[in-house]
C-alpha cells in the first residue's frame, strides 16, 4: 500500500470533521465575495441620491457579513487544524507501536536520530500538508471558481482580459513549487542530520569526554548547524522572489483591465 493510500486511511476517520471544515469554507468565501458586492451597490446608490437610511443599513449589512465570515473563518481553522492535530497524535502512535515491532537489524542500519527526526518534524510536516494546506487550497479553488462566475456575469471582455497572465502565473507556480520542494526536502535531510548529531554526542558523553573529544563534536554540531541555515536561507532567497513574482503578474492583470477596459467599458460585454 501507497503512503498516499495509508494517509487517506487517516483522513476517513475524521471524514465528518473535514466535510463540516469543508462547509464552512463555503461559508467563509461566499461571505467574502458578498462585501464587495454590497460595496457595489452602495457606490451605485451615491450617484442615484443615498439616503441616512441607506446607509445605516449599507453599515449594518456589512457589519454583519463581517461578523458572520469571522465566526465561519475560526470555525474553519478550529475544525480543519484541529482534524489535521488528530491525525499527527494518530500518526506519531502507529509510528511509535511500529518501531516497537522492528527487529534489531532495522536500528543497526538507522541512526536513531533520523527516526526521532521522522517522529516531529517528518510528521508535523505532514499534519500541516492535510490541515493548512488542504484549507487553504480549498479556498483558493472555490474562491476562484465563485469568482468567475461572478467576473463573466459582470463583463466577459474584461473577465477575459484580466485572464491574460494566469498562463504565466501557472508556469511561475510549476517552476518555483518543484524548487520549494526540493530544497524543503534537503532541509528536513540536515534536520535529520542534526538530529542524529546531537543524539550521538549525548548518547555517547561518557565517552566524548573520556577521550577529550568535545571541541571535535562541538565543531560537527556547528557545522551541520551551518548547513541547516544555509539551506534554510536558499529556500527563503525562493520564496522571496516567488511571491512578489506573483504579486507582479497579477498586477499586470489588474492594469491590462484598467489600461484597455476602462475607456471602452461596456455594460453589455
Amino acid at each position: 500500500m501507497s503512503p498516499a493510500h495509508r494517509l487517506l486511511g487517516y483522513l476517513f476517520r475524521y471524514r465528518r470533521a473535514f466535510v463540516l471544515g469543508f462547509l464552512c469554507i463555503v461559508a467563509t468565501t461566499t461571505i467574502s465575495l458578498m462585501s464587495p458586492w454590497i460595496l457595489k451597490y452602495a457606490i451605485d446608490d451615491l450617484s442615484a441620491g443615498v439616503t441616512q437610511a441607506k446607509v445605516r443599513l449599507y453599515a449594518v449589512v456589512l457589519l454583519a457579513l463581517a461578523a458572520a465570515g469571522g465566526v465561519f473563518r475560526f470555525l474553519m481553522r478550529r475544525i480543519i487544524i484541529g482534524a489535521s492535530r488528530d491525525i499527527e497524535y494518530d500518526l506519531r502512535n502507529d509510528f511509535f507501536a511500529h518501531l516497537q515491532r522492528l527487529d534489531l537489524a532495522y536500528f543497526q542500519r538507522h541512526r536513531t536520530g533520523d527516526l526521532m527526526s521522522r517522529a516531529t518534524n517528518d510528521l508535523s510536516a505532514v499534519r500541516m500538508m492535510i490541515g493548512p494546506a488542504v484549507m487553504y487550497t480549498a479556498t483558493t479553488v472555490l474562491t476562484f471558481a465563485v469568482a468567475m462566475v461572478l467576473m463573466l456575469s459582470i463583463n466577459r471582455r474584461l473577465t477575459l482580459l484580466a485572464l491574460i497572465p494566469l498562463p504565466f502565473v501557472s508556469l511561475f507556480v510549476w517552476y518555483f513549487g518543484n524548487v520549494i520542494h526540493r530544497r524543503f526536502e534537503r532541509i528536513q535531510e540536515q534536520l535529520s542530520e542534526i538530529s542524529a548529531v546531537t543524539q550521538e554526542s549525548l548518547s555517547g558523553v561518557r565517552v566524548v569526554r573520556a577521550y577529550r573529544q568535545e571541541a571535535f563534536e562541538i565543531d560537527r554540531f556547528r557545522r551541520a548547524n551551518e548547513e541547516y541555515v544555509a539551506r534554510n536561507r536558499g529556500l527563503i532567497r525562493v520564496q522571496g522572489l516567488y511571491y512578489p513574482s506573483m504579486g507582479f503578474l497579477m498586477g499586470i492583470g489588474a492594469l491590462i483591465v484598467i489600461w484597455l477596459g476602462s475607456p471602452r467599458w461596456s455594460p453589455d460585454g
